[in-house]
């Protein structure tokens, strides 16, 4: 979950850009934003901005319980567990452009080939990615693959250690590639859409599905939402979070 103190976060990209969503007043802010970031992951790592962190992950955690969770659980008791899934897949297709370009990125033809025909087969046959019919009828599958995941391979280094207010927790090499993957969702290029909302609204919703996904049906029976009550928002001390975080980092650029 995103706004927690330990994420982990999936990005996106697009397929066909209209003129209006190419002109330069709409990219370049993004694109100067990414190169800073960029700049700034170059640094060697600097002392983690503890307070700074800690004061938002208090926020994320309030924000969890006192929010974004009552609103998943309206939103589970509207949308059944079947309707929660097609989100899913519908947000995993959008990744797909995002996938095709960091395999070829990081010279990994075969799986950019996979990802590309997993992609034409979803959003054609499998209704812009509501199924997933590359997987689960001609058995196309990959691992997805990021732009942090590709700066890692470009062996750029870490960075330090952030926790944003809704956002959650980014290394600022995974803060560029979160950015640069959101530069490449399709849904930013919706001509005549505000910048970039499309896209904020598309995570929203990814983050509440998720917390709905993780409860257990409006109609279960009483000892199933027992058992989530006890287990929700455990939250590890933030100098574990941090420790796993960095874990998590390299297993995954190393994969």
């Amino acid at each position: 979950m995103a706004i927690g103190g330990e994420a982990r976060r999936d990005g996106d990209c697009p397929q066909r850009m209209s003129d209006r969503a190419m002109r330069p007043e709409r990219i370049r802010p993004a694109a100067l934003g990414l190169l800073a970031l960029i700049l700034l992951s170059a640094r060697p790592a600097a002392a983690d901005p503890d307070g700074f962190n800690q004061v938002n992950l208090r926020f994320n955690q309030w924000l969890l319980a006192h929010v974004m969770e009552p609103v998943a659980r309206g939103y589970n008791f509207i949308v059944p567990k079947w309707g929660q899934r097609r989100v899913v897949a519908f947000m995993d297709n959008l990744a797909g452009p995002r996938d095709v370009v960091n395999s070829l990125a990081q010279a990994k033809l075969r799986r950019g080939v996979v990802h590309t025909g997993r992609f034409a087969v979803n959003t054609t046959v499998g209704i812009v990615g509501f199924f997933d019919v590359a997987g689960n009828w001609l058995h196309w599958t990959a691992s997805p693959e990021t732009f942090d995941e590709t700066l890692g391979v470009w062996r750029l280094p870490t960075g330090s250690y952030l926790i944003l207010p809704v956002l959650g927790s980014f290394c600022t090499r995974s803060l560029v590639g979160w950015v640069g993957d959101g530069l490449l969702n399709p849904l930013g290029y919706i001509p005549g859409a505000p910048l970039f909302a499309p896209t904020a609204g598309a995570y929203l919703l990814a983050n509440v599905n998720l917390l709905a996904q993780g409860m257990p049906s409006p109609w279960a029976p009483e000892g199933e939402w027992d058992a989530y009550r006890q287990s929700r928002f455990k939250f590890d001390p933030y100098d574990v979070g941090r420790r796993l975080f960095f874990e998590d980092e390299a297993e995954r650029v190393g994969d």
